[in-house]
């Protein structure tokens, strides 16, 4: 089937143009009534709060109160079943936050995690929403767990989901009896940038009763309402007189160890030392400079099986990078489509780290100008130089959820050639369409500028209606054939993409049944001369979330890719080119993450190219107590084609010891038959005062090239860094 350029250009162009502007007349002329959000004014006290989890000194009886949260899952804007009081004031330095959980079961409270930025949805928690800036689009989180456990992150313009990688000083400690439990929270100003002319804050605050699969709110307790919406979080008032101190961090660090590479023989001494400087030019605004930057602590990616023609993504895991990275986001990039800037790029070249010299960075926000700057040296390393990066990402809040900005990369980490990529982005965000659904309309474009393979673009627009129970979204991406992000992530090029995503989502809320998802999702995808290259269809006839927790799921989903070349896609196993249809289904299983065991089950099989493939999953988890984690996941891909056939699995063990909050000791075991390689990842992590880390690491790989086990690489060390605070 081919599809001319003229269809696509002609009348059913303009239709689209014409939808298209009938959705934003609608989403900028609707008139609607602002919501009416909690406000809570908190008093300036002074007094010794020790963070001990019980809230007994004196000063929190002069505490702001709130006496309890509303029902928001399962039964929306209902009383909770549970009791909840909530304490709020602050210093010249901290906020605190005082929270009596309590519990008419309390022998039964959930609460298996003691790592830090722990799974939060896992257990019974208080999670804590605050909006510095009163902008109603970006916020920090805070949770903590009945053991103590913490977790911290971002939420950046008003996203469905919490930026994880965000670590932040602050202090937390949790008790708990046989009336429920209690959590105390004391959060530095010098951790947090905030707007110091503001004496409003947004702010929401929420529970989670797990084994109910409950969550009860203070502000805007509606399934219409993720809790990151930080444009329905309620406020704080009366915050004046705050300081950030000279808002100077100074975190240095000491390594030493010993280390074997591949193709060496013999362990070798190293050692090694460096400096991360954090200074709040105001206290919206952040600089940051290292030098002889270092990440030994850092978790190994995941072992996956690529049975595409494309590349896969791994997420970035350096804490460097991670440290502002929401500033850098850029409206509609999806790691399964283009990302203008991915910062793996840095210091990782084909799997290879190489050394980081030292650089700049520069995050925060100026008024209404969200800026983002970094510029990072590398060293010499093997044959490849040293070389320089950098990136700019300015944005302007407009309205009172949108944005509109612009980013710039320029570098080269895999070549000699120069290369830059200037892009411009607009979104349209509202939480008041018609009267109170969530609407985003984004568009983009951006442009490569490449020596060595000329300049091209990309362009597209995404339109986003993410509601409870209406799920939908559309949209149109064109890549040209020569654009080259060699600073970002780029999926495939010289194509052109249509998604469409319908879902709906009843709440039946009945003994057994709480939510089914009935989801159509399609693509269609076309060369740039208007030719169809492939489509896919993904339906969940049958998806169902149980009261208890569980999930239940089958789908169909059938194919089509034109491969215009031969596809290796197993050592010796090449696929001819042509046009090829598929059917595919997929069965899942997960049980309930409230259970001390949990089993979770993928099974996805149907034709594959010229044969047929089966791919099973399978994860069990075991929690005996807080102290203990063990867990099994395995992968297992079995293809049958008339050109040869193969199996491809990952098998991955962790075992991890949390010995207290702050003392943990993780392992994390993998294997692929690809490679036929062993590695091992092991952590000891000692947080012996926020900020200050001890680390001792262990990496190894064995390999068995001719059926015999050998050390391929080694990796120990000892690392110990500490945070100065003026």
């Amino acid at each position: 089937m081919k599809i001319s350029m003229s269809q696509l250009t002609g009348t059913p162009r303009k239709r689209v143009a014409a939808l298209v502007g009938i959705v934003l007349f609608f989403a900028f002329s609707i008139s609607v009534l602002a919501g009416q959000w909690p406000e809570l004014r908190i008093p300036r006290l002074e007094g010794n709060v020790r963070i001990d989890g019980k809230l007994n000194e004196p000063v929190w009886k002069k505490a702001a109160f709130i006496p309890n949260l509303t029902q928001q899952e399962p039964l929306e804007n209902s009383p909770a079943t549970e009791k909840t009081e909530v304490y709020i004031f602050y210093d010249s330095n901290f906020l605190y936050i005082g929270v009596k959980c309590f519990d008419s079961e309390a022998d039964k409270i959930t609460a298996f995690n003691m790592s830090r930025d722990f799974m939060i949805r896992d257990d019974d928690v208080v999670e804590i929403l605050i909006d510095p800036f009163n902008d109603r689009r970006n916020a920090y989180v805070f949770a903590v767990n009945p053991n103590g456990a913490k977790f911290d992150g971002l939420v950046v313009n008003n996203s469905e989901r919490t930026y994880r990688a965000w670590d932040g000083i602050w202090y937390a400690a949790a008790t708990r009896d046989s009336n429920g439990w209690y959590a105390e929270i004391a959060i530095p100003f010098k951790t947090i940038t905030f707007n110091p002319r503001a004496t409003k804050w947004g702010f929401n605050i929420m529970r989670r009763i797990k084994r109910k699969i409950e969550q009860d709110r203070w502000a805007s307790p509606y399934h219409q309402v993720y809790f990151t919406k930080v444009a329905e979080a309620g406020y704080i008032t009366g915050i004046y007189g705050i300081k950030q101190g000279r808002g100077l961090d100074v975190r240095p660090y000491g390594l030493l160890g010993e280390e074997r590479k591949e193709n060496e023989t013999e362990d070798k001494f190293v050692y090694n030392g460096g400096l991360d400087v954090f200074y709040n030019i105001t206290p919206a605004l952040k600089a940051s400079l290292t030098y002889n930057t270092d990440f030994a602590e850092t978790e190994v990616d995941a072992r996956r099986i690529n049975l595409t023609r494309f590349p896969l993504f791994y997420p970035e895991k350096r804490r460097f990078f991670l440290e502002g990275s929401d500033i850098f986001s850029f409206s509609g990039a999806n790691p399964r489509s283009f990302i203008p800037f991915y910062s793996r790029r840095i210091g990782l070249v084909a799997g290879e780290q190489i050394p980081i010299l030292g650089g700049g960075k520069l995050t925060g926000r100026a008024g209404p100008y969200n800026i983002g700057i970094l510029d990072i040296a590398t060293r010499d390393y093997n044959d490849l130089p040293g070389k320089n990066f950098f990136v700019a990402r300015i944005s302007r809040n407009i309205w009172d959820e949108s944005l509109i900005g612009l980013i710039y990369t320029y570098g080269n980490p895999s070549g000699d050639a120069k290369n830059s990529v200037f892009g411009v982005d607009f979104k349209y965000g509202t939480s008041k369409f018609l009267k109170d659904k969530n609407l985003y309309i984004v568009g983009y474009y951006l442009r490569s500028f490449s020596e060595d393979a000329g300049n091209d673009s990309i362009y597209g627009f995404f339109v986003d209606y993410p509601n409870d129970t209406v799920d939908n979204y559309i949209s149109f991406t064109s890549i040209g054939e020569n654009f080259n992000p060699a600073l970002g992530f780029i999926y495939r090029t010289g194509i052109r993409t249509i998604h469409v995503g319908l879902s709906y989502n009843p709440r039946i809320n009945k003994k057994f049944i709480r939510q089914f998802f009935f989801e159509l999702r399609g693509s269609y995808t076309m060369d740039l001369r208007g030719n169809m290259i492939g489509w896919r269809l993904f339906t969940a006839p049958f998806n169902v979330r149980t009261q208890s927790g569980e999930h239940i799921e089958f789908n169909y989903m059938p194919y089509y890719d034109y491969l215009d070349y031969p596809f290796e896609v197993y050592e010796g196993i090449v696929i001819p080119p042509g046009k090829y249809t598929m059917d595919y289904f997929r069965v899942e299983l997960n049980t309930s993450k409230k259970r001390p065991i949990v089993f979770d089950l993928s099974a996805r099989f149907g034709e594959y190219y010229t044969g047929h493939s089966l791919t099973l999953e399978t994860g069990l988890r075991i929690r005996p107590n807080k102290h203990i984690l063990l867990e099994f996941i395995r992968e297992g891909n079995y293809v049958r084609l008339p050109q040869g056939n193969f199996n491809a699995q990952v098998l991955q063990i962790k075992f991890d010891i949390y010995f207290t909050p702050k003392i943990m000791f993780q392992n994390y075991v993998q294997y692929d038959d690809i490679s036929h390689t062993w590695g091992i990842n092991s952590r000891f992590r000692w947080i012996i005062r926020e900020g200050n880390d001890l680390f001792i690491v262990f990496n190894q790989g064995w390999g068995n090239p001719l059926d015999r086990w050998s050390v391929l690489y080694r990796k120990a060390q000892i690392k110990l860094q500490y945070t100065l605070r003026f």
